[in-house]
């Protein structure tokens, strides 16, 4: 027999949890709960109280909250948090900073909620990390990266938490586990977006060590067979413009210089070549 949900009658929500929510959810949308029985509830927003679940509801003039235990919930469907584009958009514009304040609230709201299925936790702290990484907050964006890894059921989000420790290894010339790291995400993954940072990370590593021949191959799977990965693409045009450079072979450096910034002129990445262009010869 289906147990009555427990019940309480309130007239408003904590005032941080109602920001949070009118933050995060677009306005009139409604978050269901899809309970393992196959019953729906709808609310307009939900929190998180121990084991329970609470959903606010509309009863007769006034609202209310209905609560379920956790165990019960075979879904909670999110709406997805716009700060997944405008972080991405933050962090490709070279702005790691402005990044982690505009994920940071995302990542703690959806914190009490990332044991349930539905939830945002995973893909906003894996920006998180690529800000902090960003920062060159290392120490921090590898903790944050176990933390994904250890709590992610989906192997393709744990992969990518693999790849936001790249950046900090090749910084510490630890290039041998950097590439390992690398060649085990491109054997395994069959994601495109994972795919294609796993390759630009990769030729990072090779270019770090002056193996510009392995860099540039490196680099130009992302533009050949990931071309719709436009995250990427400014890092991999970019990169592989530095190997042809370092390799002596200006007309392709050039074409990958110019093909950067006219393609993705408001990049960090543009910013760079631009100015790498004026150095070259003409």
């Amino acid at each position: 027999m289906m147990k009555t949900p427990a019940y309480s009658r309130t007239l408003t929500f904590a005032p941080l949890v109602l920001v949070l929510l009118l933050a995060l959810a677009p306005p009139g949308f409604a978050q269901s709960i899809l309970l393992k029985s196959g019953q729906t509830i709808e609310t307009k927003g939900v929190r998180r109280s121990g084991d329970m679940v609470m959903g606010k509801v509309q009863v007769g003039a006034s609202s209310g909250e209905v609560g379920y235990q956790a165990a019960t919930i075979s879904k909670i469907n999110f709406p997805e948090p716009p700060q997944l584009k405008t972080t991405s958009a933050f962090l490709s514009q070279g702005q790691p900073e402005k990044a982690l304040a505009d994920i940071e609230p995302v990542v703690k709201y959806y914190e009490p909620f990332r044991d349930l299925p539905g939830n945002f936790w995973a893909p906003a702290a894996l920006l998180k990390v690529s800000a902090l990484s960003g920062m060159q907050l290392d120490k921090q964006a590898e903790a944050l990266g176990d933390e994904i890894r250890k709590s992610v059921t989906d192997p393709e989000t744990a992969r990518a938490a693999q790849l936001q420790l790249v950046p900090g290894l090749v910084r510490q010339e630890n290039f041998e586990k950097a590439l390992q790291i690398c060649a085990a995400v491109i054997k395994e993954s069959a994601q495109a977006d994972v795919l294609a940072e796993a390759w630009v990370r990769k030729g990072d590593a090779l270019l770090a060590q002056r193996q510009w021949d392995g860099a540039v191959l490196a680099y130009l799977h992302v533009p050949v067979f990931y071309e719709n990965e436009k995250r990427w693409m400014p890092q991999a045009l970019l990169g592989s413009a530095r190997g042809f450079r370092a390799l002596e072979d200006l007309e392709r450096a050039k074409r990958s210089l110019n093909d950067l910034t006219a393609a993705y002129p408001k990049s960090a990445q543009a910013e760079i070549a631009r100015a790498e262009l004026q150095k070259m010869p003409k």
